[in-house]
């Protein structure tokens, strides 16, 4: 995991969403423009499955940005896991894994 020290990451799930709603969030000390990716990645009976999302985003110092939502519906066999990537000017700045809400 790459993590940038000036960046913090975090995901909100939605209370009582079925399937679980999550929302992942940075916030970062300075003014900063980023390109992100945000991927789930889910194996289990049925195969290995991959979604994902990204854009860029001005994130101004101290605001807390939501980087979209996704929904994902994970069994008591799955595995699951969130990727979100960060990247400056074509650079990797910052790379953060989450498992998935259960």
């Amino acid at each position: 995991m790459i993590a940038d020290a000036d960046m913090n990451v975090w995901l909100e799930t939605l209370p009582a969403s079925q399937p679980s709603v999550i929302v992942p969030y940075v916030q970062s000390a300075a003014d900063k423009n980023v390109s992100f990716r945000v991927k789930v990645v889910k194996e289990g009976r049925g195969g290995r499955s991959e979604i994902s999302q990204g854009g860029t985003l001005f994130v101004p110092a101290s605001k807390a940005m939501a980087l979209g939502r996704m929904s994902v519906n994970v069994g008591a066999q799955d595995n699951c896991h969130i990727e979100v990537t960060f990247t400056e000017a074509g650079k990797p700045t910052g790379q953060y894994r989450f498992d998935c809400p259960r």
